[in-house]
């Protein structure tokens, strides 16, 4: 799995660095500009190979500048130990079906084809982050989810997986200290320090317990000014009407921002999407931040054999930035859900979360949970087909 994910070279455009009040575009030294690079080809590696860190080591040099590496990682999942008060590793099943270790680890879990899929920009830069951050899990669990809220711990979720973008650093502690996500679910990654480095913010994946997890990596974008990343988590779902399972992979990416990021988000992007294309995984979604923001982004998933679940174009309805807090900016479908087509499970069509949310508690005044509307939806596998006539 050494050439798992190819290399970029670094393109002429400025590098980006991003605080809490603004964008800033800090211009670097470039070589003239000349034609882009084709991608390599790429071969999906075998399912037998465990590395648990996966990254190009090349740091090759030349006159047309840097070839930057990817970076991929194999993820532990971690899940609350009450017990130890504390958050430990959490076995996965892995990619090979194995019976007998399926019947240790899942721990009689029934079997599930189809998992509810929610993703959502958490805004990294606005104040009060662990208190919006705490409204979102409550929207999530309450109005989402529909979890009955008898308690802090709250009822059990139907089987689900929150993306969560822009996460600050700081709060990921807060994340964890969170009642109802101690009880039902295990987190990848649990800690900062497997974000690119230098993260000030970053991806997390939240699956509930019921859930069998094979495996989990995260892949940080070479072609990346911004510390952006990919997060996958592949489950293990089962085929309705069979004994069959199949390993389903859920991608949790924030693309790079602004205008200046328009040539990295297809590259990005392209990179996510193999993870859906690997041996022994039957295809999934991508979900996230894609900074949609230019025309040419409205064409990328289409050119990549992606498809969009949202159906109706860029209308209104599907809009997910540009009314809470966008300082005049015009809204945008800045936040989307891709799905790899013909893998026999429908997608639903997504629904915004989210839209006028504020907090309400331990402010000043009130403010919206984020800038972002979150997004949901459902993946179903489909029954086999029959055989007879």
């Amino acid at each position: 799995m050494a050439h798992y994910f190819s290399n970029f070279r670094i393109p002429p455009f400025g590098r980006l660095r991003r605080n809490t009040d603004t964008l800033v575009a800090h211009m670097i030294p470039t070589q003239p500009p000349e034609e882009e690079e084709p991608f390599k080809p790429f071969i999906p590696p075998g399912c037998e190979d465990e590395d648990e860190e996966l990254m190009e080591r090349e740091h090759e040099f030349d006159n047309d500048g840097p070839v930057i590496p990817n970076k991929l990682l194999e993820l532990k999942v971690y899940r609350y130990r009450s017990s130890k008060d504390a958050w430990k590793h959490a076995p996965t099943v892995g990619m090979r079906i194995d019976p007998e270790r399926e019947a240790e680890l899942d721990e009689r879990k029934p079997p599930m084809s189809q998992v509810r899929i929610i993703t959502w920009n958490v805004d990294f830069a606005a104040a009060h982050h662990e208190e919006r951050l705490t409204a979102a899990l409550r929207h999530i669990q309450r109005d989402v989810l529909n979890g009955k809220d008898s308690d802090e711990e709250g009822s059990a979720p139907e089987p689900c997986c929150i993306l969560l973008q822009e996460v600050l650093a700081s709060a990921v502690p807060h994340l964890l200290r969170d009642a109802w996500v101690r009880r039902w679910f295990v987190v990848t990654p649990h800690t900062p320090a497997k974000w690119p480095e230098d993260a000030r913010y970053g991806s997390i994946t939240l699956v509930s317990r019921s859930l069998s997890i094979a495996e989990s990596h995260i892949l940080h974008f070479g072609l990346s000014h911004m510390g952006r990343a990919a997060l996958c988590v592949k489950i293990r779902l089962s085929v309705p009407g069979s004994q069959e399972k199949v390993v389903v992979a859920i991608v949790n990416t924030h693309l790079e921002s602004l205008p200046q990021g328009e040539i990295a988000r297809p590259k990005q992007l392209e990179m996510s999407a193999r993870f859906l294309r690997l041996a022994g995984v039957h295809g999934g979604v991508i979900a996230g931040d894609m900074n949609a923001i230019g025309p040419k982004d409205a064409m990328i998933g289409k050119q990549l054999g992606l498809r969009d679940a949202w159906r109706k174009g860029d209308i209104d309805a599907g809009k997910t930035w540009g009314y809470q807090g966008n300082d005049g900016h015009p809204p945008g479908r800045l936040d989307k859900i891709f799905y790899l087509p013909g893998m026999a499970y429908k997608v639903d069509e997504p629904k915004r979360i989210g839209v006028g949310e504020k907090i309400r508690d331990g402010t000043d005044q009130a403010m919206w949970i984020s800038d972002h509307y979150g997004l949901e939806t459902t993946l179903r596998l489909s029954k086999p087909r029959s055989n007879s006539a």
